[in-house]
Order: C-alpha cells, then sequence, then structure tokens
C-alpha cells in the first residue's frame, strides 16, 4: 500500500512545513500533508498523511494531549519565549494552591482569544502576517474550545508544567498567557510536547532520522499506521462485486454492518479500497474512494 498514516515526531526549531517537506524528499511521495501545526517552538506528534490517506486527514480524531511548561513572570508578543517582552514581574511568590484555584477557569467549553502570532486568516490574511507589518488586531477574533482534561505536573515558581487534553482549535500558548493573567504575573509557554494526536501516541512515534533509516528499506510501507487504528474506525470486509460498486461510486448494501457506525473502513483482499458512510438502514456509500488500491485487489 503506497498511500496512508505515519506517527512523526517533530523536533523543536522545525516548522510543521518543514517536516512535510523532509518527508516528502525522503518518501519520494509527493501528496505529503500533516493533521494539525505544531509551533517551531513545539515537539512531538505530527500526523503525517501520504498519498491518498491526504484525503483523510479530515477524518482524523481532533482531540489531543499536551504537556506544556509555562513560565510566569512575563509576557511576550507571540505569548512565548520567542517575542519581544512586553512586561516582566517577580512570580517567586505564586504557590501550587495558587495554580490548582486557577486550573477550573480554563476546563470545558472556554472561550480563548488565540495568539496574535498564529495562523489564523483574517481576510485571507495570516495573523501572523499582518502582526509583523503591525496590522494585526490587538486581539486575535474570540473562539469557543474544549478542554476535557488540565491536571498539574509540577510547580516550581516561576515554572509550572501542566498536562493537557483538549479539542481542535486549542491554543496552549492562549491558556499559557490566560492563566498568567488570572495570576496576576503574566505567563507564557516555555515548551510544548504533543503526546498524543487522536489515537497516535508519542511512545510510537517516529524521529525524522528513524524515518530515513526506514525508508531506505523495500518493505517500508509497513511502518505506516493501521488506517482503522489512526482513524478509531470499524473496517468491514466486502465482496469483488461491492468493492466494483464502490470503485465506480455507487451504493453498498452491508447485512450485518457494525452498529452506530457513521463511517465504516471498506477492505478488499486485505486492502483498504475506501471510506464509507451510513445513509440508511444497512446502505452505505463510498465517501472517499482509493483508486490506487484497485490495482492490488
Amino acid at each position: 500500500m503506497h498511500f496512508g498514516f505515519l506517527n512523526v515526531m517533530k523536533p523543536p526549531g522545525m516548522t510543521s512545513h518543514d517536516v512535510v517537506a523532509r518527508v516528502r524528499r525522503l518518501s519520494k511521495i509527493k501528496r505529503t500533508g500533516h493533521g494539525g501545526t505544531l509551533d517551531p517552538l513545539a515537539e512531538g506528534v505530527l500526523p503525517m498523511a501520504l498519498g491518498q490517506a491526504c484525503r483523510l486527514i479530515d477524518y482524523l480524531p481532533s482531540d489531543k494531549t499536551y504537556y506544556a511548561e509555562i513560565l510566569l513572570g512575563k509576557r511576550t508578543t507571540t505569548d512565548d519565549l520567542e517575542g519581544e517582552v512586553l512586561e516582566q514581574m517577580d512570580a517567586s511568590h505564586i504557590t501550587a494552591e495558587q495554580i490548582e484555584a486557577v486550573l477550573p477557569h480554563f476546563v470545558g467549553t472556554i472561550k480563548q482569544h488565540p495568539p496574535v502570532y498564529s495562523a489564523i486568516r483574517i481576510n485571507g490574511k495570516h495573523l501572523y502576517e499582518l502582526a509583523r507589518q503591525g496590522q494585526a488586531p490587538e486581539k486575535a477574533p474570540e473562539r469557543t474550545v474544549i478542554v476535557h482534561d488540565l491536571d498539574v505536573v509540577f510547580v516550581r515558581p516561576p515554572v509550572f508544567a501542566i498536562r493537557v487534553h483538549c479539542g481542535k482549535g486549542t491554543y496552549i500558548r492562549s491558556l499559557a498567557r490566560d492563566m498568567g493573567a488570572l495570576l496576576g504575573t503574566g505567563g507564557v509557554l516555555q515548551k510544548l510536547v504533543r503526546e498524543k494526536a487522536g489515537n497516535l501516541h508519542i511512545s510510537k512515534s517516529l524521529t525524522l532520522e528513524n524515518l530515513q533509516e526506514q525508508i531506505g528499506k523495500t518493505d517500508w510501507q509497513s511502518i505506516f499506521t493501521d488506517l482503522a487504528e489512526a482513524l478509531g474506525l470499524c473496517k468491514v470486509d466486502v465482496t469483488k462485486s461491492d468493492a466494483d460498486d464502490i470503485f465506480n461510486g455507487r451504493i453498498i448494501d452491508l447485512p450485518d454492518p457494525p452498529a452506530n457506525e457513521q463511517f465504516l473502513l471498506a477492505v478488499q483482499n486485505g486492502c483498504y479500497i475506501g471510506l464509507l458512510k451510513h445513509t440508511q438502514e444497512n446502505q452505505f456509500k463510498p465517501e472517499v474512494v482509493f483508486s490506487d488500491a484497485r490495482v492490488s485487489t
């Protein structure tokens, strides 16, 4: 199979775009994308889609888990250590109890302003582009995000660390800034590690060095994360007749589909051939068809 997802460990200091370019060069697969930008300062899990898996990026589970270190006593233009310092103050007096007391304000469905230096677009332009030109608004447009869990890992004033399990679009830099504001000291993100993206965990991620070594082998596609595992979906074996219908975009009937599944991955002769969407009763229509798999089946 010449398409799939890779669980790549993004190193600090590289942009997500840099990693995509590196993986594209190594794999020689032109169509390469990622499932969720990480700032250059950050490291950790960067889901990579190669080939026709790029069409499945929007179906990846959107929840993520981060380990974040927050430095109190400082405010910057970027809400992390890379920006220009706007204000500094003493934060050595902050206690673990005070930090624990502010956490409930940032759990659940919350409102946050993304950092002004971010990839959000306003009138077709990235906010960071507007900020560099001095044209950015004082605050980015507010958005609603979900933080499922928030736990303190350690407190060593003026630094403390948290683990955040959150939904799509949550900015950890904004959490650092807003927690610091609530504590009265200001705060910036000092370190960020994405430990999990959907079903991809950092313990199984591949460094770029690992990737280069693996891609040198003939069967390197074996390092793809199984599509069903990456997407968190059930798979179903289909007949040759059903496979032909799927490749031609026709709705198929499944006599005994898994219950309450909106999407299923169709498999024929051990190969993934498409993503099916439940329409009515036992009927499923092809949502994404993997034409590359047709030769294999």
